[in-house]
């Protein structure tokens, strides 16, 4: 179960107002809302809040663990959801470490998404900047908007993707809403395979 992978609860990625609430109720842990994104080429809307008690959801499947990460499946209805998903193993400043940084690598068959990628960081972020991902010597760019990240650019994801498959870490480098720094890290050990896995899931 994702409870035995996370501590906190479990968000989604942020492009539909369904699967957040279903991938809430096969965790069955609970989850902050998500609001809009700011992008103008990829609009986001806002899911509705979800809790563990949301009627009618489906279970999540785990489909497989390797190094850091977890893949998942999922389905409501005709809707299938796959995600491949890993925590932060590190966090600064030190009074973050309570709360923990989740990256998601989500498929939607129904909605023609495929590896979408999101970053949940589970404290509020300045919207009004940019944030960075770094893997290795490259550098993208990100946008926040509440406690989330996505790409600031949507056409990058398969070029990062391709970064994190070939990569070791990931370094996310954010602002706080207080205009504080904040650096989390990801291995990316497995992260491969993992997506592989939720891929082929939602084919």
């Amino acid at each position: 179960m994702i409870s035995s992978f996370l501590r906190a609860g479990v968000p989604a990625t942020p492009r539909f107002t369904v699967a957040l609430a279903v991938l809430a109720a096969c965790s069955g842990l609970a989850l902050a809302p998500l609001s809009a994104s700011a992008q103008q080429q990829r609009p986001r809307p806002a899911p509705a809040a979800a809790t563990p008690a949301a009627a009618g959801q489906g279970q999540a499947m785990l489909l497989e663990t390797a190094g850091k990460w977890q893949a998942f499946s999922s389905q409501q209805g005709r809707a299938k959801v796959c995600y491949a998903l890993s925590k932060a193993e590190s966090r600064l400043p030190a009074n973050l470490r309570d709360v923990e940084g989740l990256l998601f690598v989500a498929t939607r068959p129904a909605e023609g998404v495929r590896n979408e990628i999101s970053f949940v960081m589970n404290f509020d972020l300045k919207e009004d900047v940019e944030h960075q991902a770094i893997i290795g010597s490259e550098r993208y760019a990100l946008v926040a908007k509440g406690q989330n990240m996505w790409l600031k650019n949507p056409a990058e994801e398969p070029r990062m993707l391709d970064s994190l498959r070939k990569g070791a870490g990931l370094e996310i480098k954010g602002t706080s809403k207080r205009g504080n720094p904040t650096a989390d890290k990801y291995s990316l050990s497995g992260m491969s395979q993992a997506v592989k896995r939720a891929e082929e899931a939602c084919r």
